[in-house]
C-alpha cells in the first residue's frame, strides 16, 4: 500500500510540452514585470479577492467547503476537487490528535505542535491558490490583465504561462499538475524552510507514519451496507517536496483516471458536509459525541470541538521557481490502479485503539 506506480503517461504531447517549456524558461530567466498601476475597477477586484480569500481561510472547514463550492462553479478545474478531498483528510488528521485513539500516544505539547503544523500548511496553500482560482473565474467572464494580478498576489512566475494557456485551451490535467507542483514547492520555500515546521515535518515522518494509517489520505467512494468503501494512499516521506508532488499526482489520477471512483467520491462530498470528524464517513466506527454509551466506537471530534481558530500569518513573498529542473515535473502523470483499503483501514483502527489502551498502563 502506498508504493509509487511504475507506469507513467505524458501530461502533454511532446510538441506542446516543448512550447510550454520555452515559455517557462523565459519566465525563469527574464520574467515579465507588469505595471503595478491599477485602474479603479482593477483595485476593486483585488480588494474583493483579498477579502474573500481571508474570510474563507478562517479554518479547515471553511477552506474545504470553499474548494468544493468553487469546483461546482468551475468543474474544469479538477485541482479544486482534489484539494477539497485532501483538505478533508487534513481536517481528519487535525481532529485525530484529540481522538480517543491518541490520548496516550502523544503529549499535549506534541498535539499542539502537530496541529499548528497542519493548520499552517493548510492555510498557506489556500492563501496562495485561492486568489489564483478567483482571478481565473473572473478572467472567464471578462478580459483582465491576469498576469499583472498574479504578480500583485505574489504568485510564482511558474503559474502565469499555465493560467494563460488554460484560458485559451482548458487542459485540466496540465493545470492540476502545475498547481500540485506550485503548492508543494511554495510550501517548501515559504513555510518549511523558514520555520520550525520543518522540524515538525521530520518528526511527523518519524513519529506518525508508523501509527497505523495516521498519514493515510482516504477517499470514500461507495456506500456498502454500514461503511463507506475506501481507497487512497498512505503518505510517507513528508519532508521531501518531490515525494509530496508525486503523492499529489497519484491522488489526482486515483480520482480522475477511474470515472466510477470519481462519481462515488463526488457523491460522498456533495451529500456529506465536512465536520472534521471521521464520523462523516464511518458513523458505525466513530462518534463525535463526547459522552457516548457505545464504548466500542472511537471518539472523533468535530474540528470546532477539537481546536479553536488560529490567526493566519502572512507568508514571505519569495518565488520558489529558481531551477529549470522543476519544469520537468510537468511532464508525466502516473497510471494508477484503484486499491480498496476498507479492510486494511478498519484493521488499523482496531489496532490503534489497542496500542493506545496498552500505552495507558505504561
Amino acid at each position: 500500500m502506498g508504493k509509487p506506480p511504475l507506469k507513467i503517461k505524458p501530461v502533454l504531447e511532446p510538441a506542446k510540452f516543448d512550447t510550454l517549456k520555452s515559455k517557462l524558461l523565459t519566465e525563469l530567466k527574464e520574467p515579465t514585470n507588469e505595471s503595478i498601476v491599477f485602474f479603479p475597477d482593477e483595485t476593486s477586484l483585488m480588494k474583493r479577492v483579498r477579502a474573500e480569500t481571508t474570510a474563507l481561510n478562517r479554518n479547515n472547514l471553511t477552506r474545504t467547503q470553499a474548494y468544493l463550492s468553487y469546483y461546482r462553479r468551475n468543474p474544469e478545474v479538477h485541482w479544486s476537487f482534489l484539494a477539497h478531498m485532501v483538505s478533508r483528510n487534513g481536517g481528519y488528521h487535525m481532529t485525530d490528535l484529540t481522538s480517543s485513539s491518541m490520548t496516550h500516544l502523544l503529549t499535549g505539547e506534541d498535539r499542539q505542535k502537530f496541529f499548528l503544523f497542519l493548520e499552517r500548511a493548510n492555510s498557506a496553500i489556500f492563501a496562495d491558490v485561492f486568489p489564483q482560482l478567483l482571478l481565473y473565474e473572473t478572467a472567464k467572464q471578462k478580459k483582465i490583465p491576469l498576469r499583472k494580478f498574479l504578480q500583485s498576489f505574489h504568485i510564482s512566475n511558474f503559474m502565469a504561462p499555465i493560467w494563460e494557456s488554460f484560458l485559451n485551451e482548458p487542459h485540466s490535467r496540465l493545470l492540476t499538475t502545475a498547481l500540485i507542483i506550485n503548492e508543494q514547492r511554495m510550501l517548501e520555500e515559504r513555510v518549511l524552510k523558514r520555520s520550525s515546521h520543518g522540524d515538525i515535518l521530520r518528526r511527523l515522518d518519524f513519529r506518525l507514519q508508523e501509527l497505523l494509517g495516521f498519514t493515510t489520505v482516504l477517499f470514500p467512494y461507495a456506500h456498502q451496507k454500514k461503511l463507506y468503501s475506501l481507497t487512497g494512499l498512505t503518505v510517507s516521506r513528508f519532508g521531501d517536496p518531490f515525494q509530496r508532488i508525486e503523492t499529489g499526482k497519484f491522488l489526482y489520477q486515483l480520482l480522475y483516471q477511474h470515472p466510477v471512483t470519481l462519481k462515488g467520491v463526488e457523491q460522498f462530498a456533495n451529500t456529506t458536509p465536512h465536520t472534521g470528524s471521521r464520523e462523516d464517513y464511518w458513523d458505525d466506527v466513530y462518534t463525535s459525541k463526547t459522552i457516548s454509551g457505545d464504548k466500542a466506537k472511537v471518539y472523533s471530534p468535530t474540528l470546532p470541538t477539537a481546536w479553536p481558530d488560529r490567526p493566519v500569518f502572512p507568508l514571505p513573498q519569495t518565488d520558489w521557481f529558481t531551477k529549470e529542473t522543476f519544469i520537468y515535473d510537468l511532464q508525466t502523470l502516473p497510471s494508477v490502479k484503484r486499491t480498496d483499503l476498507t479492510s486494511k483501514v478498519f484493521e488499523n483502527v482496531q489496532q490503534l485503539k489497542t496500542i493506545n489502551e496498552l500505552k495507558s498502563f505504561i
